[in-house]
């Protein structure tokens, strides 16, 4: 449940919630993160341009930050 309402708050302004920019996706869209709980991200990437929201990862922090 707890991821359904962080996808919700990204569909509504997802650079609002944005915990940390991390960088560049494979296509040069900015990368973000946010917290679903202390442990779960989601990963996410914006096209601003087109209005899409990429969902890369959801997970612990630790795989989806790859460490």
């Amino acid at each position: 449940m707890l991821v359904l309402e962080k996808l919700e708050l990204l569909q509504e302004n997802p650079f609002r919630y944005a915990r940390e920019k991390l960088g560049k996706d494979i296509y040069g869209n900015n990368m973000f993160s946010i917290e679903v709980t202390g442990d779960i991200r989601v990963l996410y990437s914006v096209d601003s341009k087109n209005c899409i929201v990429f969902i890369w990862e959801v997970g612990s922090h630790k795989k989806a930050y790859g460490r």
